[in-house]
């Protein structure tokens, strides 16, 4: 019977803003992904390479949610500043506006 450790480690270094997050994320999932392979392909019976891939698995499932969620959130936040861009221009051509009546 061969007893085999599942552990993993993630040696990640976040920095902020949320292009850069995004980009470090996909990296990592693309390092799990080749964890994945090099894991099949190992000499590990089967159920530990069972344990292993659905650790890994799980792993990539939590961040492709993180990723999802930093995309919804640079969206929501492009749309924000959108508007609120919209929102100024229209103020400052309606006050345009007014004054040229008054002139």
């Amino acid at each position: 019977m061969n007893i085999s450790s599942v552990s993993s480690t993630s040696n990640s270094t976040y920095t902020s803003g949320n292009d850069s997050d995004v980009t470090q994320l996909s990296n990592r999932l693309k390092l799990l992904q080749s964890q994945i392979d090099t894991e099949n392909q190992s000499k590990d019976d089967a159920k530990t390479k069972q344990e292993k891939i659905q650790l890994l698995q799980t792993q990539i499932i939590q961040i492709q949610a993180q990723i999802q969620a930093k995309q919804s959130s640079q969206n929501s936040n492009s749309n924000s500043n959108s508007n609120n861009t919209q929102e100024t221009t229209t103020s400052i051509v309606s006050s345009d506006n007014i004054i040229d009546i008054q002139a």
